[in-house]
């Protein structure tokens, strides 16, 4: 069975500059330890143009494919079960008693207990911002269903971190990080793999959450890094569907908005379950420590026409640095809006005048002149242009620099503005390693199949 052609492409998203870099094989791994019963390859398979390979994407996504989280994220970014399927807590936050959820297995039959939950907590911590190891006095296997885990000092934001980290058998991973043994919990299992070129997974028909089970056989996972070529495959009917693999949406804006114009395409578009593109100021050194100078900068970006304009429309313009819906949102707070008079009362506030006529004001004798480190793809640099236009029409200059992401990382110390374009949309809020808020393959396979399900089949 063929789906009909989804460019299932989540919003709020831009294309990551550099290309995928992991290992090179030659060989065909066959992941065959295996013993749980996945339904076998056939015809009711999705078929995924990726960016990036699956076992060393981006994020690492195709992770969210095989494992399950300790716990996962809500839609307000609140917390709740998955894994851990209920906690308790004492007064002050030094003490967790997590109960694990009873009768699930790995797909080699191994029963999952608190044991092998203890071991995840511990090895997965470091790599993906588990924090948390910090400031742990003790974590102590209760039974074979709970976990007591003690902290030095209160620690509120445990469960939270537990979000981003995933239950894996002993051994799993390397002291790298790597994961050397793809045998999880999760909804698929990694059946084949050819690094660089392609995944196959089978459904695991003895998934423990019935209410999530795939209603497909399986997945292909097909590596294809060059945005054109993998539009053309979903043209073609090589794939199934694009922009579900990665975090990020990897399409260009003009792409995403070309593709939603054809009638033969499902475009999924998501813009209320987002999180914030963000341009940060450097407020520990240098001229943006001026409280004035920062509200001016904020006041003057017309977000709402860069969303018309450099993304295709394909957005929503945003006046805090979280989305309102999340739980720990400032909703007490005035959203900024696009106001040219606030802004220039601001520099006037902050003593800033333009004394020469130049069209550049001056602070203490001196031209306000900020340097902004942005990435180096199309659309980073599109937008970096626009708010450097927004901050002329106040008076303020500033010097361009699109670095990759080697050379964007030394040069933020020294950044006065820092543009973070690397958006994440999300489907449903769920975290992967490596410790970012964002969406993972399957909470956006669920969007993709429910779309394939009432559309026309080809």
């Amino acid at each position: 069975m063929r789906f009909k052609k989804i460019a299932a492409l989540v919003l709020l998203a831009i294309m990551a500059t550099s290309l995928m870099a992991g290992c090179v094989s030659m060989t065909s791994t066959q992941e065959n330890s295996n013993a749980s019963g996945g339904v076998a390859s056939g015809k009711n398979t999705l078929v995924i143009g990726a960016f990036a390979d699956f076992k060393q994407g981006s994020g690492k996504e195709g992770q969210s494919m095989v494992f399950d989280l300790m716990t996962q994220r809500s839609e307000s970014m609140g917390v709740e079960p998955d894994i851990i399927e209920s906690w308790t807590t004492n007064a002050d936050l030094t003490e967790y008693t997590l109960k694990v959820r009873q009768n699930v297995k790995f797909t080699d039959g191994t029963p999952l207990t608190a044991d092998i939950v203890k071991y995840s907590l511990q090895a997965w911590a470091p790599y993906c911002d588990g924090n948390f190891m910090y400031s742990l006095k003790s974590m102590d296997v209760v039974n074979d269903t709970t976990l007591k885990v003690k902290f030095a000092k209160s620690y509120g934001n445990f469960l939270t971190e537990m979000t981003r980290i995933y239950v894996s058998l002993p051994g799993s991973l390397d002291d790298k990080g790597n994961v050397v043994k793809w045998v999880g919990t999760g909804p698929f299992i990694l059946d084949d793999y050819q690094a660089d070129q392609s995944a196959t997974l089978k459904t695991n028909k003895d998934y423990w959450n019935k209410d999530k089970m795939p209603s497909i056989d399986g997945v292909k996972w097909v590596v294809i890094p060059d945005e054109n070529a993998r539009t053309m495959a979903l043209q073609s009917g090589q794939v199934d569907v694009i922009g579900v693999a990665e975090h990020y949406c990897a399409l260009s804006y003009a792409a995403v908005a070309e593709l939603e114009q054809d009638d033969k395409y499902v475009v999924d578009l998501n813009p209320d379950s987002g999180l914030i593109a963000t341009y940060v100021y450097n407020y520990a050194k240098g001229p943006m420590t001026d409280i004035n100078l920062r509200k001016a900068v904020t006041y003057a970006i017309d977000r709402k026409t860069l969303v018309d304009t450099v993304i295709s429309g394909l957005g929503a313009e945003s006046g805090d640095f979280m989305r309102r819906k999340y739980d720990f949102s400032p909703r007490n707070e005035k959203e900024y809006t696009y106001d040219l008079d606030a802004a220039k009362a601001a520099l006037t506030a902050g003593g800033y005048v333009d004394t020469n006529g130049d069209g550049i004001v001056e602070k203490d004798g001196q031209p306000v002149v900020l340097r902004f480190v942005v990435e180096s793809d199309e659309t980073a640099r599109a937008t970096a242009v626009y708010v450097q236009d927004c901050l002329k029409k106040i008076g303020i200059d500033t010097k361009l620099e699109a670095l990759d992401d080697s050379a964007r990382a030394e040069k933020e110390k020294m950044a006065i503005l820092i543009l973070h374009t690397h958006i994440h949309g999300l489907q449903r809020l769920k975290h992967t390693c490596p410790g970012e808020a964002r969406s993972t393959p399957m909470m956006i396979l669920e969007s993709a199949l429910a779309l394939a399900a009432t559309s026309q089949r080809i």
